[in-house]
């Protein structure tokens, strides 16, 4: 056998080994990444074979860490031959326009995080759909209501919506994430109270709506979070006094409370927060003395 057949046969077992072990994406969700590229202008070049090696689709310059582009596959569907999209991450990249509601057609989406762009208009009542578990739309210039929706999300587990210009009332429906462990609303031109399905919330561990216009009274049922590690209530239009019911956040490593309207209170019952580093009760009329047991705290920030 001469040397050009031994070649030529070499390659085509190649070409037929590479084929039957090829991890491809399905047509449609190339076409729904070419939808989003092109609305975003992200610039991907997507084809089926571009989740091997992430061909086409990331470009982060890992010496900057706060510039991502990330797009990540999951491709052990069908015994290790079809791929799926699981994370998008395209943070700090300066990407203008809407939100493209196409993302709600990545049925295998586990994480989209946006932060820190250009993006306008409202949410997607579409991304209800979403099956995520992180969702951070942080850092843009997104206004309009919360949907309703995104109460349907019941796999969300991250929500991060701060630093936009959101407005009006948090959606009660959120009260149905079950598994919700951070809520990020903080710096929002938000109103209303905090809706009484919250209670649901009891894998909460961070909860934060500094900046906003919430107003009402501290609930009672803030209790029911009892994994809960930080809480920020800062520069709200909420009132005192601050509930007895705070005492059972064993968990707590900071809490960040101020500007509370209302009627003076007596210094609240801290009691068995032994885990306190960070607290903070500004301009909240609090009088009287600051309790003995204060002093035992671990804190670094008072």
């Amino acid at each position: 056998m001469d040397t050009t057949c031994i070649r030529f046969c070499a390659l085509f077992l190649f070409l037929c080994f590479t084929s039957l072990n090829a991890q491809l994406l399905p047509e449609d969700e190339v076409k729904v990444l070419e939808t989003i590229s092109s609305k975003l202008q992200n610039r991907w070049n997507v084809s089926r074979a571009s989740c091997m090696q992430g061909m086409g689709l990331n470009t982060t310059d890992p010496t900057y860490r706060r510039i991502v582009s990330n797009v990540t596959c999951d491709c052990s569907f069908n015994n290790s031959s079809v791929c799926h999209v699981v994370t998008i991450q395209l943070k700090g990249l300066n990407i203008t326009g809407t939100l493209p509601p196409e993302f709600a057609n990545l049925t295998h989406l586990r994480e989209l995080d946006l932060s820190r762009n250009y993006l306008n208009g409202s949410i997607p009542s579409s991304y209800g759909q979403l099956r995520v578990s992180i969702l951070s739309l942080l850092g843009n210039r997104i206004s309009g209501l919360i949907p309703k929706e995104l109460g349907d999300i019941f796999t969300l587990e991250e929500l991060n919506l701060e630093n936009n210009l959101l407005e009006g009332p948090l959606p009660p429906n959120l009260g149905s994430l079950s598994r919700l462990r951070i809520m990020f609303l903080s710096a929002n031109n938000l109103t209303g109270t905090i809706p009484e399905n919250f209670s649901n919330l009891k894998n909460m561990t961070d909860f934060r709506i500094d900046g906003t216009s919430i107003s009402g009274t501290i609930p009672d049922f803030i209790g029911n979070w009892t994994k809960m590690d930080r809480l920020d209530i800062q520069g709200t239009s909420m009132e005192g006094p601050i509930p007895p019911t705070l005492s059972q956040l064993k968990n707590l490593t900071m809490l960040r409370i101020s500007d509370l309207r209302g009627e003076q209170m007596q210094f609240p019952n801290l009691t068995g927060l032994t885990k306190m580093r960070r607290l903070t009760l500004r301009n909240c009329s609090i009088f009287g003395p600051i309790p003995l047991y204060v002093g035992a705290m671990p804190l670094k920030l008072l």
